[in-house]
């Protein structure tokens, strides 16, 4: 058989290890004069940022959510985040500095729609090459909305919204009331 020194086993080998590395998201970047950039560990890295992204946010919600009980508005929890911010800025005569409160909720109506495009999205590194340089970036392509272009972040901007989540958190459970007005003692007039 042929004339070569791999055998037919070494050479099926390689095409099916190519071909599986491609269906789990490994791509392996042909780029001149670019390092082989080890995709696996990029999209291992990827995956624990976007844990701690998420984590944060549910702490956020969380602290939302106990501020909101305190105040006595009456959200569900099956209403969307955004509506329970409705809810709450509502209520906003019931702070002692209301102002702090809508800085807070515009913070996090900002941040909405990346935890909606994180959360709906299948991870992907993508690799830009500007011509010079190749630099990896976070891709999210919200599922549910395939007509927007996907969500393109470093890592370090996905670290400092991760940041700015836990910030948020710990405002908002140090963020006050109004004291309560003293209830007359109801008179024994009969």
């Amino acid at each position: 058989m042929g004339g070569g020194c791999d055998s037919v086993k070494a050479i099926k080998g390689k095409f099916s290890a190519a071909r599986y590395a491609a269906e789990m998201g490994y791509e392996i970047p042909i780029i001149k004069g670019s390092d082989a950039t080890d995709l696996t560990v990029l999209r291992n890295d990827a995956q624990l940022l976007r844990c701690d992204f998420l984590d944060a946010f549910a702490r956020l919600e969380s602290a939302v959510m106990q501020y909101i009980g305190r105040t006595d508005v009456k959200a569900s929890p099956g209403q969307p985040f955004s509506q329970k911010l409705t809810l709450l800025q509502e209520a906003r005569d019931r702070f002692r500095n209301p102002k702090r409160l809508d800085v807070r909720v515009a913070a996090i109506q900002q941040l909405l729609p990346v935890r909606a495009d994180i959360v709906h999205s299948v991870l992907e590194v993508a690799l830009v090459f500007d011509g010079r340089t190749v630099t990896s970036r976070l891709s999210f392509q919200n599922s549910s909305n395939a007509q927007r272009p996907p969500m393109l972040t470093s890592r370090d901007e996905l670290v400092a919204m991760t940041r700015r989540l836990n910030q948020l958190a710990h405002q908002f459970s140090q963020q006050r009331l109004k004291e309560a007005a003293p209830i007359a003692p109801a008179s024994a007039s009969a």
